[in-house]
């Protein structure tokens, strides 16, 4: 008998009141893999891992960051994997346009490797369950796309980061909800200061 689970758990609704807009906020927080510690929720899972995060903590002298960006300049999603014999897998995906072109900028972007980022999603539920949404949580978003041209769109850097073949993730994607959609942009923020 296999480990795997399969099979569906609830019904599906898809219609006017489910519909969404499916767009991003223009915030998201990026975190380098190594240095984030992830806990996920034990009752959320149903024989495997669970994609519920409940909480997140850096360790002493590390700090997350903020990607700022405008209009739909963010955008992430996955792709699945689909294999005859293992269970699937997903690839996540984060994108951006990066503006900056200071030396440090530069560097700080050049270096971008084994990273998770948290988006929001305008599509706003009371509770808060399915804002936040996590990519690349539990084997990181390498960068598969880097690309600038002088004069082309106005100059942009093209950066898109995936999970790395091999690597792809047990979930589309992972949910952090930390009691409230309030307490968990707090911490999301809280990590964006180095931890003491």
């Amino acid at each position: 008998m296999s480990d795997c689970i399969d099979g569906i758990i609830k019904e599906i609704i898809s219609n006017c009141t489910t519909s969404v807009g499916g767009s991003l906020e223009v915030k998201a927080w990026i975190f380098n893999r190594k240095d984030l510690s992830v806990t996920f929720d034990p009752e959320n899972k149903r024989g495997q891992t669970s994609n519920k995060v409940i909480d997140l903590a850096l360790p002493i002298g590390k700090s997350g960051f903020q990607i700022q960006g405008i209009k739909k300049l963010l955008n992430a999603g996955h792709d699945r994997v689909v294999a005859e014999d293992r269970p699937d897998k997903f690839t996540h995906y984060f994108a951006l346009q990066q503006f900056e072109t200071t030396s440090q900028d530069i560097f700080n972007v050049d270096n971008l490797s084994d990273l998770v980022v948290f988006v929001e999603s305008k599509d706003k539920k009371d509770d808060g369950d399915g804002v936040l949404i996590g990519y690349g949580v539990r084997n990181g978003l390498y960068v598969t796309t880097d690309s600038q041209r002088a004069n082309d769109i106005n100059g942009a850097r093209n950066l898109e980061l995936a999970s790395a073949a091999g690597e792809e993730e047990a979930h589309s994607r992972y949910i952090l909800l930390k009691d409230t959609y309030a307490d968990s942009i707090a911490l999301l923020d809280s990590l964006l200061v180095i931890q003491n």
